[in-house]
């Protein structure tokens, strides 16, 4: 009898679980978005779980680029980019150089740029050290030069000085040391120690950063190139990828490179960007209207705005003494509440009073470091979020209060 592998019996039960509790994989009701609120079992609540951290996607400007695109190229343009790219391509490509001021190679999404760029930047002779909380899509390409005879390494979360030890035993022993970690971490939405990585860059010459920073785009750096190049620019021996398809509000992903040749072999070797299919005109069309946005006065404006929300959620979280994963500058926040029962009864709370969040548990973060995550975007007003962190510390004692959790253990996942 086939069997499956226990981390995958262990998260099927995990997820169906939550989909018997309503707290996962669900499904909107409404016949069109406004991006403030979503309907979900019949009334509309506030979302807090959108990734358009800027609210772009309900721009006008990119929605007509989006028509304007399907109307001159149809839906779709199905050719491998290895033989031929549409129209678009090449302004797009031109005006994102202007972004993030580096040679970029545009990709299908974030993920398969991953699985373009890693198995063909990392070669045998070279080590990973990749930092725990790293997307998952590093992660699974990763996996892919491991499977060609690179060693891969887990670091503690962000522990600079496990890294640094680490830089120093391995260069002696590889030809180049390449350390993953993300930008803006997803789940936490605290920010790596860019800075401190740039500085170990110039110790190291075996060292090599790559950096995911979807979750750092748009909303930070000049022309919203994000939170690494905000605060690194480009440079021998690092690579940035990042996403379209949150703050940026099109679709697909982008490499940058530091130079022409990096840039060539991806292009030319990476098995997504010959065998996948491309970014679809529709997309092509919104990627260009929201650069003209970002390569102009007002990302300045749309940054502000965000800022200013983000602020003030700091100062009510601190009011309200609610357990916070870390003190967040980025749109991205996360509730801290241990065992995972306890979470989901949390998220059900608050949707029960207006407000979807997301539920956080295995394997998105630890067992026992469970939580809520709940994120911020222009759409939300100043009322919005001071309403949804006096519900969470309303319901906090409510949800850790010990009969409470017991009782919850029978009904809600684990």
């Amino acid at each position: 009898m086939e069997t499956q592998p226990n981390w995958v019996t262990t998260i099927d039960k995990i997820v169906d679980m939550g989909l018997s509790h309503g707290l996962v994989q669900r499904t909107t009701e409404d016949e069109a978005f406004n991006g403030r609120t979503i309907c979900l079992n019949g009334r509309q609540v506030l979302n807090f779980a959108l990734c358009s951290y800027l609210g772009l996607e309900q721009d006008s400007r990119l929605k007509q680029g989006t028509i304007d695109a399907v109307t001159r190229y149809g839906t779709q343009f199905a050719i491998s980019r290895a033989y031929m790219s549409a129209t678009p391509y090449t302004e797009l490509e031109t005006q994102l150089e202007k972004l993030f001021g580096g040679h970029v190679l545009a990709t299908p999404t974030t993920t398969l740029g991953h699985i373009a760029a890693l198995p063909v930047l990392i070669q045998k002779g070279d080590v990973i050290i990749i930092d725990q909380m790293a997307h998952n899509s590093m992660q699974t390409a990763a996996k892919l030069v491991q499977a060609d005879g690179v060693p891969v390494e887990t670091l503690l979360h962000g522990n600079l000085e496990l890294l640094e030890e680490r830089i120093n035993v391995l260069s002696k022993q590889y030809r180049h040391v390449w350390y993953l970690t993300d930008g803006i971490y997803s789940m936490f939405g605290d920010r790596a120690p860019v800075h401190e990585l740039g500085q170990l860059l110039n110790r190291y010459e075996q060292l090599h950063l790559y950096f995911d920073d979807a979750h750092g785009m748009s909303w930070i750096g000049k022309h919203g190139r994000g939170y690494v190049l905000d605060c690194l620019p480009i440079q021998e021996r690092m690579v940035v990828a990042t996403s379209l398809c949150k703050a940026y509000a099109a679709g697909g992903g982008a490499l940058i490179f530091p130079n022409a040749r990096m840039h060539r072999h991806v292009k030319n070797c990476g098995g997504p960007m010959i065998f996948s299919g491309p970014i679809q005109p529709p997309m092509l069309g919104a990627a260009l209207a929201s650069a003209r946005i970002h390569l102009s006065p007002e990302i300045n404006c749309l940054q502000l705005e965000l800022q200013d929300r983000i602020a003030f959620c700091n100062r009510l979280l601190k009011a309200f003494e609610i357990p916070v994963a870390c003190s967040s500058q980025s749109p991205i926040f996360y509730i801290k509440l241990g065992l995972p029962h306890v979470a989901g009864d949390m998220v059900k709370y608050l949707l029960d009073e207006g407000f979807y969040t997301n539920h956080a548990v295995y394997p998105a973060v630890s067992r026992r470091k469970s939580g809520i995550r709940f994120t911020l975007t222009r759409h939300l007003s100043f009322d919005d979020i001071h309403g949804l962190i006096e519900a969470i510390a309303r319901n906090l004692p409510r949800v850790m209060d010990t009969k409470s959790r017991k009782g919850a253990e029978k009904c809600v996942p684990l």
